[in-house]
């Protein structure tokens, strides 16, 4: 944003960044009218997407080309005199594609990815041109829309009519557009420009406040808006808050994290939103962030148990246990890459760690193989083994793996099954409260004495580096020692969640001196039915015939191979699908009633009115529930109901 001679020059990124946050505009404002000095903010990760877009968008224009289109660079990045008249000039000549193509109308000004010809007569002649953005998203956003918006109304100011249509290029879809009809978007690009336009036209504008937001990670003025929250004592600073929560609060004053900390219990309303239990385990969280901050130590406290979680999901320890953490980069590639698996386990009490290292598609393959191998032999030999982590990444990740690759089903299946991971973030949720802004793993060690080998702020320079080389397909750029930093964080990460699972079972043994109940959790079930393995004796050795010689890299098949890849995959397709349905299942199944308020998959506190028809076999029944935020929607079927409070079931 600028102002030049009273007059605001507004771009496709004011538009965006209105829409994303009304403060950032606010901020902007003020720096074109030299109130503020724009903050220098510099981010490697957002560098290496910067230059993975660029990559992307002369892909495509090679793309054009070799399809014998003529092709025109607007060269520079401002939106001057001399490259606007350049591209007025390539679009009256015909030009097939012009990139970087200049406009300007009005206020607006703004650099559009590529112009491509099409057969639409106007002002220029038998021809027109149309907007397309070349963007590394997997789903286009309505920030991007709104751009292609913006610049066909500029292109429509050029050919005297405006573009029926306007186009997106993915990455990974040999180049298919989405083509986006612009009429279906013109009333909510009025609109949104119009209020941004609104925001900055007044000598006062409306005050904002930096309400944190998903776009903060990208910000400029990140920084800024932080260290405003924290003067300003905000309800987000408080760990596990949610918006609706906050929003709540507000509606009744509490605009503090102090002022939640000190407010009342038992709750003096009945909330709007949510439930009083939510609300009060807020509360309760604000006030012993708020004794550590007064004490300047780290405090904690036991939660009664609660039978099923915290404390009594810890099982029972064993010499064969295994403490695993990944480190990916989803921005790797067309799914993203598991670049770092890491496992800290013990052998004859000395401590080991296993650093498998995945640099591309073959070696992220063989490092899950060898992974889920090695768990697999240890429990011969320990069969009372657990797998420890720390959130639900890893499981995940394991889970995508095997989906990716069609290897270790089954031997994955019976891992799950058998409940041998263990997740002690839910552990630590549902058992302690302390005094932490984020319930991280590194916020928590000061809890338990862990100290770090690693560096952090080292570490994080040394994950920037290797991504970027990984994000822009030059992992033969790794530098040695990045890699050394880099195994040295995943294995601190590793031995920490062990240290942690030893202090969490020495608060247990706390609660059992003082008579408290606490149980282990009953083992899980292990091995496949006995009709799922027939079925698979059947098919394994097909599969095995089809795959033997296909590339694990899809971009290194040939096409006949790349058949017989789907063809094998086909037979196992329907089963893989359905495990999809029942891990969602067995997730949401074991969240509580206050995490499944935050939970937009599902319904929580749900409470029994009355049956109002259907048979004695099949009650149709009413329920009511606290307003909460949820992806059900009018038509959808309910599948499962959980979280229910009382009923006649």
């Amino acid at each position: 944003m600028q102002i030049q001679n009273g007059t605001p020059r507004l771009s496709a990124t004011d538009l965006v960044g209105y829409l994303n946050c009304r403060h950032v505009t606010q901020l902007e404002h003020a720096a074109a009218r030299g109130e503020l000095s724009r903050p220098k903010f510099f981010d490697p990760a957002l560098e290496a997407l910067w230059e993975r877009g660029k990559q992307h968008e002369l892909a495509y224009v090679d793309h054009l080309r070799a399809q014998g289109l003529s092709c025109v660079v607007v060269e520079g990045v401002d939106v001057s005199d001399e490259a606007v008249a350049q591209t007025i000039a390539a679009m009256r000549a015909g030009v097939d594609v012009i990139v970087q193509g200049a406009l300007r109308g009005g206020s607006w000004a703004g650099r559009a990815d590529i112009l491509q010809r099409v057969d639409t007569p106007s002002d220029l002649g038998d021809w027109s041109y149309e907007a397309a953005d070349t963007k590394l998203a997997r789903e286009t956003k309505g920030g991007t829309v709104l751009q292609l918006c913006l610049y066909s109304e500029l292109i429509g100011e050029v050919q005297g009519t405006m573009p029926i249509f306007a186009s997106v290029i993915p990455p990974w879809t040999d180049f298919a557009p989405e083509r986006y009809r612009l009429a279906d978007f013109a009333a909510y690009h009025r609109q949104v420009k119009q209020g941004l336009l609104g925001a900055i036209g007044t000598d006062k504008p409306a005050q904002t406040y930096p309400e944190p937001t998903s776009n903060c990670d990208i910000c400029n003025w990140s920084t800024r808006c932080d260290k405003q929250r924290r003067d300003d004592d905000h309800l987000c600073l408080v760990a596990g808050i949610s918006s609706m929560q906050i929003a709540e609060l507000k509606d009744h004053d509490i605009t503090t994290a102090t002022a939640l900390a000190e407010l009342p219990l038992p709750l003096p309303w009945k909330p709007e939103r949510g439930s009083k239990e939510s609300l009060t385990r807020v509360r309760e969280q604000a006030r012993i962030q708020l004794e550590s901050r007064a004490s300047g130590e780290l405090r904690y406290e036991l939660l009664a148990p609660v039978a099923g979680f915290g404390l009594n999901c810890l099982p029972e320890p064993c010499e064969g246990d295994v403490f695993l953490d990944f480190e990916g980069d989803s921005f790797v590639g067309q799914h993203g890459l598991e670049y770092l698996l890491g496992f800290h386990f013990r052998e004859k009490g000395e401590p080991q760690y296993r650093g498998l290292w995945a640099l591309d598609r073959a070696g992220e393959k063989a490092a899950f193989e060898t992974f889920i191998d090695f768990v697999l032999e240890r429990k011969k030999v320990f069969p009372q083994l657990h797998v420890y982590h720390y959130g639900g990444y890893e499981p995940g990740a394991l889970k995508r793996l095997m989906g990716r690759y069609g290897t270790r089903e089954d031997e994955l299946d019976s891992l799950l099954r058998g409940l041998v991971f263990v997740d002690l973030l839910s552990v630590v949720r549902h058992s302690l409260r302390a005094g932490v802004e984020s319930y991280s793993i590194k916020k928590l060690e000061p809890l338990y004495g862990y100290v770090r080998d690693a560096s952090l702020p080292d570490a994080n320079l040394a994950l920037n580096r290797l991504q970027v080389n990984l994000e822009l397909n030059d992992a033969a750029g790794i530098l040695p020692e990045d890699k050394q930093t880099v195994e040295a964080y995943n294995r601190d990460d590793c031995v920490s969640t062990e240290a942690l699972r030893d202090w969490l079972e020495a608060e247990r043994a706390k609660l059992l001196s003082r008579g408290l109940e606490v149980t282990r959790p009953e083992p899980g079930e292990s091995g496949p039915s006995e009709g799922l393995s027939e079925w698979l004796e059947r098919i394994m050795p097909l599969i095995e015939q089809l795959t033997a010689d296909v590339p694990v890299d899809p971009q290194e098949r040939s096409a006949e191979q790349h058949a017989r890849w789907l063809l094998a995959n086909l037979l196992e397709w329907h089963r893989r699908e359905e495990k999809a349905t029942w891990w969602e299942y067995f997730r949401l199944s074991d969240l509580s009633a206050d995490e499944l308020i935050d939970e937009r998959a599902g319904l929580a506190g749900l409470t029994f009115l009355e049956t109002v028809g259907g048979t004695a076999k099949c009650p149709i029944d009413r329920y009511s529930f606290p307003v909460q935020e949820a992806d059900i929607r009018a038509g959808k079927g309910l599948r499962v109901w959980i979280g229910v409070e009382k009923g006649p079931r």
